[in-house]
């Protein structure tokens, strides 16, 4: 049920786009996980240097490598990742300022290898909670056109009517 606490809340969809402010990657794909914990984003060329952590940020990734940015930080952590079937590992955690929506906010985001996913990001819980509602009958972007927009090939799912 809905609370007066809930009305300052914007409502996104399954998929949305997001934008690293300061940066050339703008609406970038985005989707939406209230299963996971924890942000994503699809980072390579990670180097953690001696007080500072660098990496490129959507650098080689099917959808959005065009708009590769490399980012050195001081605000980074190592994090234990765990997914659904229960496969641990450890990622880089960092801190970066993005565009959801009409919302610019700071959130964390693990770094992760999504080269095979079609979304170079993933919305988890801790950036959502507080911030938005979840309508999983909304989207603003339509994965069969990021496919074909992108000549990509990756298995086919429900969402184009084949299993």
């Amino acid at each position: 049920m809905a609370t007066k606490r809930d009305f300052h809340k914007v409502v996104i969809g399954r998929s949305e786009v997001l934008t690293f402010v300061g940066t050339e990657a703008v609406n970038i794909p985005a989707k939406t996980d209230t299963g996971a914990y924890r942000s994503a984003v699809h980072a390579d060329n990670i180097v953690e240097l001696e007080d500072s952590l660098a990496f490129d940020i959507l650098g080689n990734h099917p959808v959005c490598g065009s708009m590769s940015y490399r980012i050195v930080t001081h605000e980074f952590q190592k994090v234990w990742i765990e997914n659904s079937f229960g496969h641990r590992e450890e990622r880089y955690e960092v801190k970066l300022k993005v565009k959801l929506g009409p919302k610019i906010f700071f959130a964390r985001f693990t770094l992760a290898d999504r080269s095979k996913k079609i979304y170079p990001i993933l919305l988890g819980r801790k950036l959502i909670n507080g911030r938005f509602i979840v309508d999983s009958g909304e989207s603003s972007l339509n994965r069969i056109e990021l496919k074909q927009k992108y000549n990509i090939s990756f298995p086919l799912d429900e969402e184009e009517g084949r299993i």
